[in-house]
């Protein structure tokens, strides 16, 4: 399994425009190939950070993602951010997952 992690910060006039790119991205994002899960995230200390975090299957299918015609959309969506977007990658070996239990 991979996680990825996109953060990236808008400039204040024109979040609501990158908002709406980067919903149509993370809606392609959920249905290609080796998504599992994606989720965009919003910074409560500054209004204008954003992190879209996405679950793949492999290697190869974010990569193929990050490569593709949805992913390249953002790209163009540069001269609306503040200043570069980074992508973390981290490869996971295995997971567990339980429910929080009261007392």
């Amino acid at each position: 399994m991979l996680l990825t992690s996109l953060s990236f910060r808008t400039q204040p006039h024109k979040r609501d425009e990158v908002l709406s790119v980067v919903d149509d991205i993370v809606t392609r994002m959920r249905v290609a190939p080796g998504c599992t899960r994606t989720r965009l995230l919003a910074d409560i200390e500054d209004a204008n950070a954003f992190n879209v975090n996405a679950e793949w299957l492999t290697p190869t299918d974010a990569e193929d993602f990050f490569k593709s015609r949805e992913f390249q959309i953002f790209k163009g969506i540069r001269m609306l951010l503040r200043d570069d977007p980074v992508i973390v990658l981290d490869t996971v070996a295995g997971r567990v997952t339980r429910p929080v239990q009261g007392r």
